[in-house]
C-alpha cells in the first residue's frame, strides 16, 4: 500500500517537468502559474492519502481477559466472608489448642506456692542479720506429705547453714502448710536470691520451687521479722490456693496507621497448676477523649491443669491510644499486665 502511494505522488510531481520538456524553445509567456500546478498536485495527493487512510480499517483494542486463579479466588472470598462474619458478632474468647499439662511430680507429689508469710520479695536486711523466711504451700498432688518430707535448699544463695527443714506433721492432699527456715543475710551489700523445693521421702525434688529474695544494705532489719521454731506448721486459714501460676496479656500489633475500622487481636495466656473454674473479664482504658471500647461481658469457664491462651478481637473506628488487660475475679483476684495499643485512622 505504501509503495503505491509513493508512485502516485512521484507521478503527479513529474507532470510539470514533462510538460516543460515538451514545450518549444521559443520563449512564451506561461498562461498558468507553476505554483498553482504544484498546489493542485499537493491537494490531489493529500486528498488521495486521506481517502486511503479512511478506507484502511483501524486496529480495535482488545481488552485482555483476566486469568483467575481459582484457589486464590476461593481463599480470598472465604477470608472476606470470615472477616465480615467476625465484624458482625460480639467477640467471644475461646481457648486455643495450646494445652500443656504440668509434668506430675514423682509418685503423685506436687506442691504449689500460696503466699509469702514473712520477708516479702525485696525486703532490706542488715548485713549478717538473722531472719526467718516463711512460705505457705499447698499439697496439690495425690499423695500425703509425711514427716519424712522436707523443704530443701535447691539453688542460688543458701544464706546460712540450713540445707533442709523436715515437716513436723503430715499434710493430706488439698491442705496447706506454713514452712519456715532460719536464714542469715550475707555480709556484703547487694541483692540475693535462694531457691528451695519440696523433697519426698525418697529424696526426690518435686515442683514447685519457692524462693527468698532480699536486699542487703544499711537501714535494714537486724532482727528476725518473725521468730519461730524451724520446721512446718499446718495452717487452716481457709485461704484458697491460687491455681494461676502465670498470667500475661499481649496484642498482635500494638500500632496501626491506616483505614478504619481496624481490629486489634488481644491474647491472654495463663497456666493453671490444678483444675479450676475461673470467672474473668476484660478491662480497658484510654487517655483519648471519647475513645470507645466494646468489651465482652464477664464469663465463667472451667479449665483443667495446663496452659491456655484466650483471644479477644476488638474493633475500633476512631484514632486513639489505650490498653487492655485480663482480670480474674474468682476463685482468686488476679490481673494481667496492660497491653498498650496505638491506632491512627487515615483515609
Amino acid at each position: 500500500m505504501k509503495k503505491n502511494i509513493t508512485i502516485l505522488i512521484l507521478g503527479i510531481l513529474a507532470i510539470p517537468i514533462v510538460l516543460m520538456g515538451c514545450s518549444s524553445n521559443t520563449p512564451a509567456s506561461p498562461t498558468t502559474d507553476p505554483n498553482l500546478i504544484y498546489t493542485a498536485a499537493a491537494q490531489t495527493a493529500d486528498a488521495r492519502l486521506t481517502q486511503i487512510f479512511q478506507s484502511t480499517p483501524s486496529a480495535t483494542p482488545i481488552t485482555p481477559t483476566p486469568t483467575y486463579d481459582v484457589v486464590k479466588t476461593i481463599a480470598a472470598q472465604t477470608a472476606s466472608a470470615l472477616l465480615t462474619q467476625a465484624a458482625s458478632q460480639t467477640p467471644t474468647p475461646q481457648a486455643t489448642a495450646s494445652y500443656t499439662p504440668l509434668p506430675p511430680g514423682p509418685s503423685g507429689d506436687q506442691a504449689v506456692f500460696v503466699a509469702d508469710v514473712t520477708i516479702p520479695d525485696g525486703t532490706v536486711i542488715a548485713p549478717g542479720a538473722a531472719f526467718v523466711k516463711t512460705w505457705r504451700l499447698q499439697n496439690t498432688g495425690s499423695s500425703t506429705w509425711t514427716t519424712s518430707y522436707s523443704l530443701a535448699f535447691n539453688s542460688g544463695e543458701q544464706m546460712g547453714t540450713v540445707t533442709s527443714v523436715p515437716l513436723v506433721q503430715s499434710v493430706p492432699p488439698g491442705q496447706q502448710i506454713d514452712v519456715s527456715v532460719d536464714l542469715v543475710a550475707p555480709t556484703n551489700a547487694g541483692t540475693y536470691q535462694g531457691y528451695w523445693k519440696m523433697k519426698n521421702a525418697s529424696g526426690q525434688f518435686f515442683n514447685d520451687s519457692v524462693y527468698v529474695l532480699i536486699a542487703v544494705g544499711s537501714g535494714g532489719a537486724t532482727q528476725p521479722v518473725k521468730t519461730s521454731t524451724p520446721g512446718a506448721t499446718p495452717t487452716s486459714t481457709g485461704i484458697p490456693a491460687n491455681p494461676i501460676t502465670s498470667l500475661t496479656m499481649s496484642v498482635d500489633k500494638d500500632t496501626f496507621n491506616g483505614p478504619c475500622p481496624y481490629t486489634f487481636t488481644f491474647a491472654t495466656t495463663f497456666t493453671l497448676n490444678q483444675g479450676a473454674s475461673l470467672t474473668y473479664s476484660l478491662e480497658a482504658g484510654s487517655d483519648t477523649p471519647g475513645f470507645q471500647f466494646v468489651l465482652p461481658g464477664a464469663q465463667t469457664s472451667t479449665f483443667g491443669p495446663g496452659t491456655y491462651s484466650l483471644t479477644f478481637p476488638l474493633e475500633f473506628t476512631s484514632s486513639g491510644t489505650g490498653w487492655v488487660r485480663f482480670h480474674v475475679t474468682a476463685p482468686v483476684d488476679v490481673t494481667s499486665n496492660q497491653a498498650p495499643f496505638n491506632l491512627t485512622c487515615s483515609p
